[in-house]
Order: C-alpha cells, then structure tokens, then sequence
C-alpha cells in the first residue's frame, strides 16, 4: 500500500455532549415499555447511529429515579473476559443487604453498610449530568451516589465473591464448588440473578453487546428466560450482528428499537444548539442531512469541525471541510481492518465518488470476478460501504469516502483516476462530468478541458445553471487565447440566468486582459452590463455597460435587442420613465425584426411586465392570450421570468388574488429550468406579499433566510429588508425597523427598485410619527416624494402617499400636503392599480381629517378601509378602520368604542402589538375597556400572552421605556411583567431571559 499523504498539525477540541434530538419517539416508546417490569428492550444501529447516547438518556430519565440504574458495556478485546458487562454495572451496587443465615436482622455487626461507587461510568441511582465524552465520541454518565438498600440474598450469591472482590465483605460465604463445570456455571447464573433481584427495582443497560464473551450472552438468555420481577434490561448492538437471541416469557414486556438516521428536522436542531445559532437555514439543514447522511455522530463532528471553522455557513464550506479527526480516526480504523483486497476496492469506490455498480468497482480497483466477490463482502462486512441503491455500493456519507480518499498516495490516485477514465468511457452515455473531473485529478488537462466544456453545454441544457457556471468559470481560467472569447461568451450569458458576484470579476478580467472582436466583446459587456444592474450600489455603472455593448453590437441586433430591453425597464433608479419609454419604443421596432423565438419571447416578456408596472391593463390580457409551454428551455426559462417578475408587478398593483396565482406557478417554473435569478426574486415577492396579506407568522425567520440566500443581490436584500423592517415597525422594535429599511434603500433611492423604496419611506415615517419625531418624518417624506416625481411612475407612491400626507399636515406644511395627493391624484387616473384608489381615499381621508373635519375624514377612512379589506390588506384595512373609530370618539360618537375595540382585535390577530396596544390605550381612556367578568384566567408558572411579550422583548435586550413604548403600558405596569416573567423562566437576569425562553 502507498503512504499516505501527511496531513497538517490540527487541534480538536470537544466541550461536552450535544443537545439530545431526535430520538424522542424512540425514547417515550421504551421508557413506557420499561417502567412495566419484568421488561427487555433491544436495540440495533449501525455505528454512529446513537445507540450509547440514547442509554445515556435513558439513564437520566425521572421513571428510573427511585431504583439503581446499573451500566455496563462490552470490550472490543482479542480475548474478553467472561461476564465483563454485568460484573462492570454490579461492582458498584454498594447499599445494604441482609445475608440469610448470618445473624439477626436486628443486629448491627450483620449489617453491611452501604458503600458509593467504586468504578466510573457504571452506576446510576439517581439522575445525573451526562459525563465528557470519551475520545470514540460515546458519553460517559457521571455516576451520582448509589445509596439504595438491596433486599435479602441466600447463599447461592456467595458464588460471585471471586468475581466481585469489590463485594467480597458484602456478599454471603463462597459455598463449596460443585463437581461438575457445568453446575459450577449453573451456579453462577443463578448467583448473578439473585443479586439483581435483591436490588430491586433496577434498569440493567449493556451496550456493544456484539463484542460479548460467550459467557456474557449465555447469562444473558439465562436471565431473559426468567427476569426477576422488578428487572427491567436493555441490550444495544450493532446492526448486522445476528443479536442476543433471548427468548423471554410471555407476562414480559419486550421492545426492538432499530435506530436509523435523524431526519433533517433533528440534524437542524442539532446545528443550531452546537453552533450557538437561534436557528439555521433549511437549505444549510438539508445539505448538513446530506453531507452526513442524517448519522449523529457523523452530524455531530462536522458540526464541531463547522464551529472550529468560524466562518460563514454555506454549502461550499460544507463541501471543502476537513473530515473532522474523530470521523477520520473511526474510518481509518475500520480500513485498516480489512483485507488488501477489500481495502483496494473501497480506495476504488472513494476515487470513483459515486455509488457503482461491483464490475465498475471492481474495474478501476483492477479486481477479477471472484476477487471482487470477496473484497466487497469484506467492505461490507467492515462497515465501510454499504449498498445505498439496488446492487450499488459506495459510502454511508461524503465525509466517509473523503477520509478514505485522504490515505491514497499521490501516485496511487493518478492510476486509480485513470483506470476510472477508461472504465467510465465505455459507458453508452459517458458521465461528462465525472470524466472532466477524474481527467483533472489524473492530470490529464486537456482531457479535462474538453469532458468539461462538453459537460458545462450539458447543463445549460438541462436547466443545471449553478453547475454550469463553476465549470465555464474553471475552464475559463486556464483557457488558451483561441478559446477564451467562446467560453467567456458562453459564461456570461448562462450567468444571466443566476447570480453570481464572482462571474462580475471573471468577465471584468476578460474585457481587460483579451483583446476580442467586437461582436464577442459587446455580447460578454451586455451580460456583464445585466449583472452589475442586479448588484447593489452598481446600477448606474451597469446601465452605462449595457449602453456601451448595444453600440458595440451594430452588427449583431439580436444581442443588441438584449441590451435595449433591459433600458427600457423603468423599475431601478430614480432614471426618470420618459427616458425608459424611448427604449420601450426601440424595443417594440426591433422586435419585429427578430427571428430567434427566444430572443423574441424575452422582449414580449418585459414588455408585459413593464407595462404591468405602470397600471397598463392591457398588460394582463396580453399576459392570458400567451400560451402556457415553450418547446426549448431557453423559451421555458423566459416564460419562468414572465410569471416571476408579472407576480412582482401585480403585486405592487394590488392585485394581490392573481399575483399569489403567479408566485406559486412562477416558483415552480423557475426551479424546473433552473432558473435561478427568478427563483430568488419570487421567494421576495412571496416574502412581501405575504406581508401585504397578513400572513406574517413565521414570516421574519422565512425573509431572514432569504436574504442569507442572496446576500449581494440588491433586489432581494431590499425587497426582504422591507418586509423585516416593516414587521419590526408592528412589533414597536424602531431601531430595528429604522436599521431594515436603511438596507431597503429608503435613504438612496438611486440605488433601489422604486416601488420598494417608496414603500420602505412610508414605514420610516410612520416609525418617525410614532416617535413623534415629526422633522425626520418630512425629511423622509421630501426624499421620497421627490424620487416619486423624478420617476414619474405614480402607482408606485400607493403606500407613500397617506404616510407623507401625515407627516405634511402634523408640520403644518399644507401646501406640500395637498400638492401630493393632488399629483398622485393625477398620476393614477385610468390606471389599473387597485391599491392606488384605496390609497387615494387614505390621502384624502388624512387631510380632511387634519383640517378638523371628523366625521367626513372618517366616512374616507371607512371607504379606504373597504378598498384595502378587497386587495385584501388586513393591515391597513385595521389601520384605516381604527382611524375612522378615533375620529368618531372625537366627534363624541361612543358606539365607536365598538369599532375601536374591533380594532384591537384584529391587530392582535395579525401579531401587531404595538397598534394593539395602542388602541387598547385608547379605549381605557374612553372607559371602554374592562377586563372579562368571567375573570382572567389563572396562568400559574406559565407566561400569560402578555408575559410573553414581554419576555420576547427583554431577551431582544430592550429596555424597560422600551417595552413600555411598544406595548402602551405603564413603566410601573412593564416592571410588575419583567418581575413576573424572571421568576416564572427561573432567569437570573434581563440578560438569562434569551437562554430560558422556550423557543
């Protein structure tokens, strides 16, 4: 065998046992079985699966409290030693007993005091911390005091003095030896069943039960044969291993329990105690679960390894780890045990990295038939592959096969690699990117530039994108002159289908470093010029690429096309719409001209989208008359976009019904032809417009992730920062609020989608209004209007508009006040943007109401109440609704009270405390608002729906102003709540409330 390559100094460190997950099914279901004795549990995994963990927890649990919990575990020895298990639990017995015969129970000299524990990690009579891990990754129970008596034990018992010197004061004389070797092992049975039964009630756990003496397991069926009465024994063992064989009674409870991998619900659980996180992503969820194939000791040393790390998570730091040292010793160690023959054929399976078919197998580890029949029995034998498909066989997880991977010597892999080419190259559909990457490892470079090309124009037609750009961008890299303007191009324009920053810097570097002709150059700057308009802060840098790359593209008007389409879309910057509507033309007068039906779809497809945008209803019908498919994916992918960017622009409209149709169709196309740019801009859209619907539970943590997701894409981290912003405006968490929507742009429209920034300043002002701080307020309100005329789009100022009105009149700047209705007035006449006339009513119901006119205010407050509650926006119908009730009371209408108190309700209902609050404080004012003369109920030691609030906002680390701000309660009100909510958690401070509050 080759050496195998050194490896860096490294230091591994573990800091104790992680959270138990997943297994709570498993556990509840043995617990039941056990405290019904005489009772045996099995259970069987493969390792790693858990097996001494869930004793662990077993032996911590509260049913097993009042009796001895007594553990032993078998020795991987050549030669184990006879009844090494149950000799390991009962050294440590201890307690008092009477010796039949000895004496008067009365007498105190025939009494045998009880004694602790002699022996770590054996005894458990009360439930304990679960000890440090051993360096094989199993836990160690710390052993807690032992002080149970043990109940009377005959003389037969003496037989276990040789074998127990930890007891030999303890236990009755030896009796004679019987002649017979067999009696005397009769004997010895029955000495071993006395002393369990004089413990009493006792859970007996023995793990690794597949490295028991003969011995051990013979005791074992003795016993299981006839369990005394208050015994209760768990048997854990390796999968594969054929099992103990008892056979008990038929008054026993019995159990199996086979342990299988965590689901990716548990693994999650797992990386977000171990890493120090309150919660990970699901896509970082689903390729740990992947990566580790759900196997908890596996999960649980990538996580530490991940932690170790301290950097950003991601699937790529996922995919280029160290196999952490404890995997790596386990792995080792199980190679190291097999065969050569068995050995070589899983250094085979680890260069060919997928689960193969044996002759593939055997064919790159350069086995014959019967060779091969044999080593991949040894493989499977040794636990180091496994058969992870019908007659496939490779490794349990990634990790597995890296460890092995890691002992090939160099030149041992360059043959291995090889032998995988000629293998692989006589398949009748050659696997491209296998072979592009076993020709790289081989160092076989212009093999691989060719598999890897042909390989990346496979996944472009597959819809593959993410995969196809890592292959273009690595070819690309060592491309010669000849060929660096077809892959460049080729790049770039498969990017446009996702998103990638470091694709900017690659085609950067080629427009700087190669001279191309200027048809290919003006193709590679349009799709740069595409991308850096996607990228926060370089709209206007992209905008100028694209211009240049038309101009240089006289001679190739398709591309061309391209370039003045995205011109004409008018949505980013502050660029104002008559200059997008000259590109709109030219983008009508070359579409005529177009032959290529994709290239001829993507027009049509902004066209729609743009004129939706504006409030052109002609936009829909347009929509409805295309057809459903396409025949090419490049024609699917443009219709993806149709649905995708329609669903944004309805959205913004107001047509929420049809815009929640086209997320969800628009989802799936995107994610069907890979494309990935429109998937991550329809999980914004469906972020937001759950946010405009009122669907917000659960919603912060679904828009958090998102914006993990994409955290260069300036679309998606302003659409997301939005909705999180606008949530913590409800919630009355302003520093937060103000924080999101400084990422919404709200302060440089330039550098944003129009509608979101528009939308980001009307919360802003409302958070400035609630803080009375009515000077920002119209600062905010200034840039916003502002942006809105220089765009000149009016449909987009729909949720600006009232919440500028406010701030205007609150300053007593009516001519600004009145100025913007009027021209939003203006700006939206005849266009197809339901959201507008609610927000009309809004505007108009503002000023009236500003100007003392109550009861007319609230009759507009009303009308755009009902407008909104049709979108349907339950938010701002409440607001609208409670706006009206306020202006009645100060009309002096008390069957207001009625609607306020409605109000509330509904406010409560959506998780808006703030405005609950708010109007709950209103309607006390008013004498309106009592508690129920049923009473309140009795919470005890749980937090009321108040308490939770509260404890939510203290564990966010606000003070108590603020939590009173927040909910409109009484600082001395907020003390009795925080008093309440640190004795109910058992938190030793504001700051422990984070740790002790249930999730």
């Amino acid at each position: 065998m080759w050496q195998a390559v050194s490896r860096p100094t490294s230091v591994s460190v573990r800091t104790g046992p992680t959270r138990f997950t997943g297994r709570d099914r498993e556990l509840a279901a043995m617990v039941q079985v056990l405290t019904h004795r005489p009772a045996t549990v099995l259970i069987e995994g493969e390792p790693g699966m858990g097996r001494t963990r869930l004793l662990a927890e077993l032996a911590r649990r509260p049913e097993f409290a009042d009796g001895r919990v007594l553990i032993g575990r078998c020795q991987q020895l050549r030669e184990p030693f006879p009844y090494g298990p149950v000799l390991e639990a009962l050294r440590s017995v201890g307690g008092r007993f009477d010796a039949v015969g000895s004496g008067s129970a009365d007498d105190p000299g025939d009494r045998l005091r009880p004694v602790g524990p002699t022996s770590a990690a054996t005894s458990l009579g009360q439930p304990g911390p679960i000890g440090p891990l051993r360096p094989n990754g199993r836990q160690t129970p710390s052993p807690p005091t032992n002080d149970h008596q043990l109940g009377p034990l005959s003389p037969v018992a003496g037989a276990l003095r040789p074998l127990l010197p930890e007891l030999t004061d303890r236990l009755p004389p030896t009796p004679e030896p019987p002649a017979e070797p067999g009696a005397r092992r009769h004997r010895v049975f029955r000495a071993f069943r006395e002393l369990l039964a004089a413990c009493g009630p006792t859970l007996l756990l023995i793990d690794d039960l597949q490295w028991a003496d003969e011995d051990t397991l013979d005791l074992v069926r003795f016993l299981a044969a006839d369990l005394p009465p208050q015994l209760a024994v768990v048997l854990a063992y390796r999968s594969g291993w054929p099992g103990p064989l008892v056979r008990t009674a038929p008054t026993v409870h019995t159990a199996r329990v086979a342990l299988g991998p965590l689901d990716v619900a548990a693994v999650r659980v797992m990386a977000a105690d171990l890493l120090g996180l309150p919660r990970v992503t699901d896509e970082f969820a689903v390729k740990l679960h992947e990566c580790t194939a759900g196997i908890p000791f596996v999960a649980e040393e990538t996580l530490r390894a991940l932690r170790d790390a301290g950097e950003v998570l991601s699937d790529r730091l996922l995919e280029n780890l160290e196999v952490p040292a404890a995997l790596r010793e386990s792995v080792t160690e199980r190679l190291d045990a097999l065969p050569e023959a068995a050995a070589q054929l899983a250094r085979a399976a680890a260069v060919l990295d997928f689960a193969a078919e044996p002759s593939m197998l055997g064919g790159v580890a350069g086995l014959g038939e019967e060779s091969l029949r044999t080593a991949l029995l040894g493989a499977l034998a040794g636990g180091l592959l496994a058969e992870v498909g019908e007659n496939r066989y490779g490794f349990r997880h990634p990790l597995a096969r890296k460890a092995v991977y890691d002992t090939v010597s160099g030149p041992e892999r360059t043959l291995l690699h090889t032998e995988a080419i000629r293998v692989l190259g006589t398949a009748e559909t050659p696997p491209l990117p296998l072979l592009a990457d076993h020709a790289r490892a081989a160092g076989r470079m212009e093999k691989w530039r060719h598999y890897a090309e042909a390989a990346a124009d496979e996944a472009i037609v597959l819809g593959e994108t993410s995969r196809a750009i890592n292959v273009l961008q690595s070819v690309l890299a060592t491309a010669g002159a000849d060929d660096v303007g077809r892959l460049a191009t080729k790049l770039s324009q498969v990017a446009l289908r996702g998103f990638r920053p470091d694709v900017i810097e690659t085609l950067e570097r080629v427009l700087e470093d190669r001279p191309l002709p200027p048809t290919v150059r003006g193709t590679i700057r349009l799709s740069l010029g595409m991308l850096l308009v996607r990228t926060i802060g370089r709209l206007e840098r992209g905008r100028a690429e694209v211009e240049k790359a038309v101009g240089e593209l006289a001679d190739a008007p398709e591309p061309a096309a391209r370039g003045i389409n995205l011109l004409a879309q008018p949505i980013d910057g502050l660029t104002p719409l008559s200059w997008h509507e000259v590109w709109m033309r030219r983008a009508r007068d070359v579409h005529a001209e177009l032959t290529d039906p994709e290239l001829r779809l993507a027009l049509t497809v902004d066209r729609i989208t743009n004129a939706s945008h504006i409030g052109d209803g002609s936009a829909w019908a347009e929509f409805e008359a295309l057809p459903e498919t396409a025949a090419s994916v490049a024609e699917r992918v443009q219709l993806a976009r149709l649905w995708c960017n329609l669903a944004d622009a309805q959205s913004w409209s107001g047509h929420l019904d049809r815009a929640e149709r086209l997320v969800k169709e628009g989802a799936r196309r995107a994610t069907e032809t890979g494309a990935l740019y429109a998937t991550g801009l329809i999980r914004g859209t469906q972020a937001r417009l759950a946010w405009f619907r009122g669907s917000w539970d659960g919603l912060a943590e679904t828009a958090q992730d998102v914006r993990a997701g994409y955290p260069e894409l300036g679309p998606i981290v302003m659409e997301t920062s939005l909705v999180l912003g606008g949530l913590a405006a409800v919630r009355g968490e302003f520093v937060a609020a103000q924080r999101f929507l400084a990422a919404a742009s709200v302060h440089s429209p330039a550098d944003g989608p129009i509608p979101v920034v528009l939308s980001a300043a009307s919360v802003l002002i409302d958070v400035q209004l609630a803080t009375d701080d009515v000077e920002a307020a119209c600062s905010t309100a200034d840039v916003a209007a502002d942006a809105a005329r220089r765009k000149g789009v009016w449909v987009w100022a729909a949720s600006l508009v009232p919440a500028a009105a406010e701030a205007y009149a609150r300053a007593g700047r009516w001519p600004d006040a009145d100025v913007l209705v009027e021209e939003f007035a203006r700006g939206t006449v005849g266009r197809d943007a339901p959201v507008a006339a609610a927000a009309l009513h809004a505007g108009h119901a503002v000023l009236t109401g500003a100007r003392g006119k109550h009861l007319a205010a609230a009759a507009l407050f009303d009308a755009a109440a009902e407008a909104y509650a049709r979108l349907p926006m339950p938010y701002l119908a409440t607001s609208m609704h409670e706006r009206a009730a306020m202006l009645r009371l100060a009309a002096g209408q008390r069957a207001a009270v009625e609607s306020l108190s409605a109000a509330a309700t509904a406010y409560e209902s959506l998780g808006a405390t703030r405005d609950a609050g708010r109007c709950r404080h209103h309607l006390r004012e008013h004498g309106a608002w009592a508690p129920s003369q049923r009473g309140r109920r009795g919470y005890g030691q749980e937090l009321s729906p108040r308490e939770h609030e509260v404890a939510r906002m203290l564990a966010e680390g606000r003070t108590n102003r603020e939590i009173a701000d927040g909910l409109f309660l009484s600082p001395r009100t907020v003390e009795q709540h925080v008093a309440k909510v640190l004795r109910k958690l058992g938190a030793r401070s504001r700051t422990d409330v984070a740790r002790k509050l249930p999730a």
